[in-house]
């Protein structure tokens, strides 16, 4: 058995801490970057399913009280948590632009169909300018209203795309 006598060399207990720290950081910082990477982005069947899911209220409020919810033409954000914009409110469609609508003014929409149920998540992902979702009321219906980045997802149809990505994909509802 032999042993060694030579002296080693030894890390200060102060350059320790500090390479477990920068190690603990570093991996911190990778693993951020992985999660970050990995949170999907509200994409075209997200934006779809939404109308799908606000056509399923609008449903169930039409089989409770036998028609869609009485409101004037014109349009209405749906749901909530929508930036804000033009007139320092928060606005729904062209948020900064003056063709939007405002979420406060859609309150009496909300409390409608809040009586059926409980209404799904607020804002979709903006798209160049645009959020939804969004409802219509015109003679033709009720029109259910996304943005989507590209093409429009079934059962939603393309209404207007700007040909430089924004789509805008709806869901009509006949009175």
């Amino acid at each position: 058995m032999s042993t060694d006598s030579r002296p080693r060399a030894r890390l200060h207990p102060a350059a320790v801490t500090a390479l477990v720290i920068a190690g603990v950081a570093i991996a911190g910082a990778v693993g951020f970057l992985v999660w970050l990477l990995a949170q999907p982005a509200d994409s075209n069947s997200e934006a779809t399913q939404r109308l799908v899911q606000w056509e399923e209220v609008f449903e169930r409020y039409r089989a409770a009280n036998g028609a869609l919810p009485d409101m004037p033409f014109g349009g209405y954000c749906l749901g909530d948590g929508f930036p804000v914009g033009t007139g320092g409110t928060a606005n729904c469609r062209d948020y900064e632009d003056a063709t939007y609508y405002t979420q406060d003014a859609s309150a009496p929409l909300m409390d409608a169909l809040r009586s059926v149920g409980e209404l799904p998540r607020g804002a979709s992902a903006p798209v160049r300018g645009t959020i939804g979702p969004y409802a219509i009321y015109d003679e033709a219906g009720v029109r259910l209203l996304s943005t989507e980045d590209g093409t429009c997802e079934a059962p939603a149809v393309e209404v207007w795309n700007d040909g430089e990505g924004l789509f805008v994909c709806q869901i009509l509802l006949e009175r």
